[in-house]
């Protein structure tokens, strides 16, 4: 990707992209560690709640592998915004850099990736799942099965981890470098170590050596000026000699660092760094995006042709012989002793059942939208840093990328806020679960909630299969309730 030429690079972000960057940078460490201490308490409370056994459904199941990823996210980044932005000025310069922190850069670089790009198809995987129940709901149970989700599931931790990480390991290295620091520890020069990295400034050194001497030098025209066409001196005085330039700083002290760096494969291979943004860009954010807007449009008018299916099949048209009889009335109504009738209305447990589909339905939408507000960017920038190279890595995509972590973090965080706000059963197994019981008595909870899911709690079978009970030579049969989504 380097283009190892001396022209001049493009600018593509200025000043104030720069200025943005400096502020924000103060800032991110405190942020980003608040962020994730809610974060880890949020999803914690997501995986307790969601793995009851009143809330199992191949649903519930990808939301709890989903919180699984988000938490793993929360806990490993806590210790890299500590060392890296709220200790960063008070640390010695060898602490800061030592190798284990190196060791452990490389690991964050691999192990962030891959578990949000779990976070990301498993978010397909939802709306997948979430458009066959509401649009093909005679094939839910068999396509969507819990057996089938757990699979689903643990099929994306594997490929997630063996598509992300090698191409992530085999393009970075830890190397060795010496800095070289004034009296006030400020970095004078920076001299690599480790052999790879200096043979390879040596050969980019000796490629800008052999073009210069290919290219032919022009004399200036400052020099002619000293002579005439006749080859005699003029009297115009020589041009005045350039100013000298200030004294190099003196070097106090030689510290040994170590970076993670372009690997010697990467640094020989730019195809292999153009790929690895390609496989950032396109296949971990730019696909997942595309298919999550696909599916959410989908989703959207499954719904709405659920309702109006649900509704013709609820409103029944009138015969013949009773819309004949209701010509006339004046209100549209078929007559049932010489009165105008009323329409059947619906159950209330059907509607009960299509209000809480709805709620679930709105809310897996939000959590998409959440995903499309922040996959989206990160998938455009490092399209545009496979295509404009090194200086827009430079100038734009690291100026940025605090802004696209803390974005990425607030999305792994939000979603108990989601459940919480938009479904019913969520709400009240969390309440059951860790309200206090002196509250009762101030702020009592619907007792029709509570009833439902205590009674749900204390269900032996799993949902949808029938026992028989046999009591005092009677046998009577009964069938649990199917245990609903979210």
């Amino acid at each position: 990707m380097s283009s190892g030429n001396n022209e001049t690079a493009p600018l593509y972000c200025g000043s104030g992209m720069d200025n943005f960057h400096t502020s924000y940078k103060n800032m991110h460490g405190y942020v980003s560690l608040v962020v994730c201490i809610l974060g880890t308490i949020a999803n914690t409370l997501n995986i307790i709640v969601l793995t009851r056994k009143e809330m199992r459904s191949p649903t519930n199941a990808i939301l709890t592998g989903l919180a699984v990823a988000d938490l793993a996210v929360m806990l490993e980044y806590i210790p890299y915004t500590i060392h890296d932005y709220i200790l960063t000025d008070s640390l010695p310069r060898e602490q800061k850099l030592s190798y284990g922190w190196a060791c452990f850069i490389n690991f964050h670089s691999i192990f962030a990736q891959v578990l949000h790009t779990i976070s990301i198809w498993l978010t397909v995987t939802l709306a997948v799942w979430r458009y066959i129940a509401v649009g093909y709901p005679q094939k839910n149970r068999v396509w969507c099965g819990m057996r089938t989700t757990i699979i689903t599931i643990f099929t994306a931790y594997v490929v997630c981890v063996l598509v992300v990480s090698p191409s992530l390991y085999l393009i970075t290295a830890i190397t060795e470098w010496m800095d070289q620091l004034d009296a006030m520890g400020k970095v004078i020069n920076s001299i690599p170590l480790t052999q790879y990295v200096i043979d390879y400034r040596n050969e980019m050194l000796s490629v800008k050596v052999a073009a210069l001497n290919a290219t032919p030098q022009s004399l200036n025209l400052n020099e002619t000026l000293w002579f005439n066409a006749t080859g005699t001196a003029t009297t115009s005085t020589p041009p005045p000699a350039p100013p000298l330039a200030p004294p190099a700083p003196l070097v106090v002290r030689n510290v040994t660092v170590y970076r993670l760096y372009h690997s010697d494969l990467a640094l020989h291979n730019a195809s292999l760094q153009n790929a690895t943004f390609l496989i950032y860009s396109v296949v971990i954010k730019l696909i997942p995006c595309i298919a999550l807007t696909i599916l959410s449009v989908r989703l959207i008018l499954a719904l709405l042709e659920a309702k109006q299916r649900r509704k013709k099949l609820t409103s029944k048209p009138p015969t013949p012989a009773v819309a004949a009889a209701s010509n006339g009335n004046g209100s549209g109504k078929p007559l049932v002793n010489g009165k105008p009738a009323e329409r059947p209305r619906k159950n209330s447990k059907l509607l009960e059942k299509e209000k809480q589909t709805d709620r679930t339905t709105r809310m897996l939408l939000a959590v998409l939208l959440l995903f499309l507000i922040t996959e989206f960017p990160q998938g455009i920038m490092g399209l545009m840093n496979a295509l404009l190279g090194d200086a827009f890595f430079l100038q734009c995509y690291l100026r940025l990328s605090d802004l696209m972590d803390i974005l990425a973090l607030i999305n792994s965080s939000i979603n108990f806020i989601l459940y919480c706000s938009m479904s019913k059963q969520f709400r009240t197994t969390f309440t059951l679960l860790f309200r206090p019981k002196f509250l009762d008595n101030w702020l009592p909870v619907a007792q029709d909630e509570v009833a439902a899911t205590r009674a749900e709690r204390s269900a032996v079978a799993p949902a949808l299969q029938q026992r028989q009970i046999v009591t005092a030579g009677a046998t009577t049969t009964t069938s649990t309730t199917q245990v609903t989504n979210l």
